[in-house]
């Protein structure tokens, strides 16, 4: 690979680790803002999922524009949004604020990652260096995904979980001064193409329907009439979507990919992937605190099995691809998944780390061999113009289920946690109301409101509930898990009905 291919491929993976950092970091401030906001994890999710969910919907729209007006100038613009916001999470004074902010990071995250993608796909002088490049871009963002862990952990170990979000300002500017400085001006640009917009929104209102009755399912209760009334719309919007498609110049699924049966299979493997690594982000860390007792930063260097997996195994799928093949990659990958997930359900309480340890292996394993072929195969898939439609197709199902799996695991979990911690305070003879009950439910002992519920209790009282509220995360856990096993099995299937030589033949 001669200079300028490497110098341009530093610049990306330097965009790259900046968006990486992000994601996994913020998830190790979940139990720290419930803390600030006095908040529990059926609101605090929120600080995960409106961010993928912005980021998802917003990645067909940047790859466009990036196809339209230039990769790098939408690279510019998206991280202009990014690090604004960066700024606002930084000095959120409250829980929605915070969660508006993170809104708009994943809206400059959305327009940065589909052209960071497309850039490096159609920049590279030899198309057998292509994988190798995409490899590389995704390792620099798993390498953020090791290091935000660690950068939020010290942030909170500081006393300032908002310490985070400054260096998410830092490496904004970092990444563009790269892309300003280091990456060159296109000259041509598809002409004639046309945004989705209405597309766009119904599928985004109908998703942001769905993942807001699951959080606030437990509190209406499930059968309620508002709720049902909640899901119905949801419903409605996803069944207009298609119908929607087939009436607009430039449809955010283009009929030509749509009516290929391997291409749908490939969308559907860049969606599997994520449901065992998302839960498995956002419940190792609070387990680790929660019933292991562990600091922040303790539990970030106890993430590592699963991040540093992520980041070593994206270069190694990367320089596989070309050798074996999406399939056989993509099989081994969700096995190796579902594996994962599967254990943490089957192994015995008591085990302290060693619970977690082999399905997080397993599922750090499963998702490098799943999350770069699946996206690199839908990429390589097409022709270069399309390139950043379809990266920011790919990675937009790849979120938005993502959103999806955290939003219907938080649900099983809570509902199940909740029920575990009734049975066990009756058990134990403390009686607490059902509002205290789902006040202190999900192991958080340290807001406000759970300190005077505690306060109220004798000693020998308060040291039973917290070993009940920690069983009480450990059997929620569990069944989180079991969805997320469920779930990844499905991409086990699509893996064995992938067809690789009609797959690279969508648009041929």
């Amino acid at each position: 690979m001669e200079r300028k291919s490497i110098v341009m491929l530093i610049a990306l993976m330097v965009t790259g680790f900046g968006i990486g950092i992000d994601f996994t970091g913020a998830l190790m401030l979940v139990p720290a803002i419930e803390d600030s906001f006095d908040s529990d994890i059926t609101g605090t999710q929120w600080v995960l999922n409106i961010y993928a969910l912005f980021f998802a919907m917003t990645m067909v729209a940047g790859g466009r524009m990036g196809d339209m007006f230039g990769h790098r100038k939408m690279m510019i613009i998206g991280l202009s949004i990014f690090l604004f916001s960066s700024i606002m999470c930084f000095v959120a004074p409250g829980l929605d604020y915070l969660i508006v902010a993170r809104a708009l990071q994943g809206i400059g995250a959305g327009c940065v990652w589909p052209c960071t993608l497309a850039f490096g796909a159609t920049k590279v002088s030899k198309p057998e260096h292509r994988a190798l490049i995409m490899g590389m871009i995704l390792a620099g963002v798993t390498t953020g995904n090791v290091f935000g862990p660690m950068i939020s952990g010290a942030a909170v170990t500081l006393g300032e979980w908002r310490l985070f979000f400054l260096a998410n300002v830092v490496f904004s500017a970092i990444s563009m001064a790269t892309a300003i400085f280091v990456m060159e001006k296109e000259t041509q640009h598809k002409q004639g193409e046309r945004i989705d917009f209405a597309g766009m929104a119904i599928l985004s209102f109908a998703v942001l329907l769905l993942l807001y009755g699951l959080d606030i399912g437990a509190d209406w209760g499930w059968t309620s009439v508002p709720l049902l009334l909640l899901f119905f719309a949801s419903g409605v919007l996803f069944f207009m979507f298609p119908r929607i498609e087939k009436k607009v110049p430039e449809p955010l699924l283009l009929p030509q990919l749509m009516q290929n049966r391997e291409f749908l299979i490939t969308l559907g493997l860049n969606m599997f992937n994520v449901s065992a690594a998302f839960v498995g982000l956002l419940y190792f860390p609070q387990y680790m605190q929660k019933v292991l007792g562990w600091s922040t930063f303790e539990s970030a260097l106890g993430l590592a099995p699963l991040t540093v997996l992520l980041a070593v195994g994206s270069v190694v799928s990367g320089t596989l691809y070309n050798d074996f093949g999406p399939k056989r990659l993509l099989f081994w990958g969700y096995l190796s998944a579902t594996l994962g997930s599967a254990s943490i359900v089957l192994m015995p309480d008591g085990l302290g780390y060693f619970q977690i340890l082999p399905g997080m292996a397993l599922i750090g394993l499963g998702a490098t061999l799943t999350v770069g072929p699946s996206g690199t195969a839908a990429v390589c898939a097409v022709k270069p113009e399309r390139a950043g439609l379809v990266g920011g197709l790919s990675f937009m199902t790849h979120l938005v289920y993502g959103a999806i799996s955290v939003a219907c695991a938080t649900a099983v979990m809570y509902v199940s946690s909740l029920n575990s911690l009734g049975k066990q305070l009756k058990a134990f003879g403390i009686d607490l109301s059902l509002a205290d009950q789902k006040a202190i439910n999900g192991g958080t002992l340290t807001t406000d409101t759970a300190k005077a519920i505690m306060q109220k209790l004798s000693s020998t009282e308060a040291e039973k509930v917290q070993t009940a509220i920690a069983n009480a995360f450990d059997s929620g856990m569990n069944m989180a898990f079991v969805f997320a096993t469920v779930s990844v099995s499905f991409g086990l299937v699509l893996a064995l009905l992938l067809d690789e030589k009609k797959l690279h033949k969508v648009e041929g």
